[in-house]
């Protein structure tokens, strides 16, 4: 249940990035969503490294930054299908 959650969560929140983007620039390239993507995935491992080193009683889990890379792309995919069937111009 716990991954789910992860990529639940990193796949609403780049979704909602693109969205934005996508609404106020008017348009979204690779590149942006493969820079958003990255971000989620480079953010997911920092926080687990932030729960080894600095919170108690919590620790690294390599499976929990996959399901964040995953989420974030699943994300990216949700965007694209929003995109081809309710954001056309």
């Amino acid at each position: 249940m716990d991954k789910i959650v992860h990529l639940g969560l990193f796949g609403c929140t780049v979704l909602l990035l693109c969205i934005g983007y996508h609404r106020s620039k008017g348009h979204i390239s690779v590149l942006t969503l493969s820079l958003f993507w990255f971000i989620a995935a480079f953010y997911g491992l920092m926080i687990e490294y932030i729960q080894k080193y600095w919170a108690v009683e919590r620790s690294f889990d390599m499976m929990d930054v996959l399901a964040d890379s995953i989420g974030a792309l699943c994300g990216i995919v949700a965007f694209l299908l929003v995109r081809k069937w309710w954001l056309k111009k």
